[in-house]
C-alpha cells in the first residue's frame, strides 16, 4: 500500500500505482500504519523557511500543510515506513531530515523541461516547476543534478555558501540537485515531475527503480508500463 499525501491533481495515484496499490486516506497512518509500505509526499507551496533555520526571504508557505505534513514525517519515521516525495515533497523531505533550501533560484527551472544527469550514468528529460532547490544535509547524498548549473549569485540563500560546498564544480559553479537519497532512513526524492511524463519515458522508470532500490532494498525489475 502507497500513501499518497495530498493527491491534489490526480496524477500522483495512478504514477505510483505502477509500484502497487495506492491510497490518500492519510487516517491509515494513524490507525493502521502497518498497512503501508510507502509514504509519498507531493508538490505544492514552499517550505517554512522556520523549519530549516533560516529566514524567510520570498518563500510562499502554507503553515496549515506544514503542520499536517510534519506529524505524517513523524508517524512514518515512528513506524519506520519508507518515504518518497515529489518537488516540494522532496523539499520537505530534505529539510526534515536536517537539510537546507536555496529560496529562490534567479534563473528559475519553473513549468520546463531540461536535461537531468544521474550519478550512475544516466542522461534524460524531465519536466519541473520549481524555483528552489535543496541543499542535502548530513547523511542526505545527491543522486541527480539537472544539465545546467548556475553561478552562486542566481542563488538566493540564506545559510552559508560554505554549506553548498559539496555542489560546487570545478569551474565554481552550482549543481543543480534533482534526486537525492537518505538511505539511513529509507528516503529516495525527486525535484522533478515524473507523473508529468509518459511512463515509458527514462524519467519516471528510473525514478520507480530507485524506489525499489533505495527504499524497499529489492533489485533492479522490469516495471509495467500499462
Amino acid at each position: 500500500m502507497i500513501l499518497v499525501i495530498e493527491d491534489y491533481d490526480g496524477l500522483y495515484s495512478p504514477f505510483w500505482a505502477h509500484l502497487g496499490e495506492t491510497t490518500t486516506k492519510r487516517e491509515l497512518l494513524f490507525t493502521e500504519p502497518d498497512l503501508i509500505q510507502l509514504v509519498c509526499f507531493t508538490g505544492g507551496e514552499d517550505i517554512s523557511p522556520e523549519l530549516y533555520g533560516h529566514e524567510n526571504l520570498g518563500s510562499h508557505c502554507s503553515r496549515t500543510r506544514d503542520e499536517h505534513e510534519v506529524l505524517a514525517f513523524q508517524m512514518a519515521r515512528k513506524h519506520k515506513i519508507p518515504m518518497t516525495g515529489i518537488c516540494r515533497g522532496s523539499q520537505f523531505l530534505n529539510v526534515m531530515c536536517g537539510g537546507t533550501m536555496v529560496q529562490n533560484l534567479k534563473r528559475s527551472h519553473g513549468g520546463g523541461r531540461h536535461q537531468c544527469q544521474t550519478y550512475d550514468g544516466r542522461e534524460f528529460t524531465v519536466t519541473s516547476s520549481h524555483h528552489q532547490m535543496s541543499v542535502p544535509g548530513p547523511g542526505g547524498s545527491c543522486l541527480a543534478q539537472a544539465g545546467l548549473t548556475l553561478d552562486p549569485q542566481d542563488l538566493l540563500y540564506g545559510g552559508s555558501f560554505a554549506d553548498l560546498a559539496e555542489l560546487y564544480t570545478e569551474e565554481g559553479q552550482i549543481k543543480v540537485v534533482e534526486a537525492f537519497a537518505y538511505p539511513r532512513v529509507n528516503i529516495f526524492a525527486v525535484q522533478h515531475h515524473p507523473e508529468w511524463q509518459s511512463i515509458e519515458e527514462e524519467a519516471p522508470q528510473w525514478t520507480l527503480r530507485k524506489i525499489r532500490e533505495l527504499c524497499w532494498n529489492e533489485e533492479e525489475t522490469v516495471l509495467q508500463t500499462t
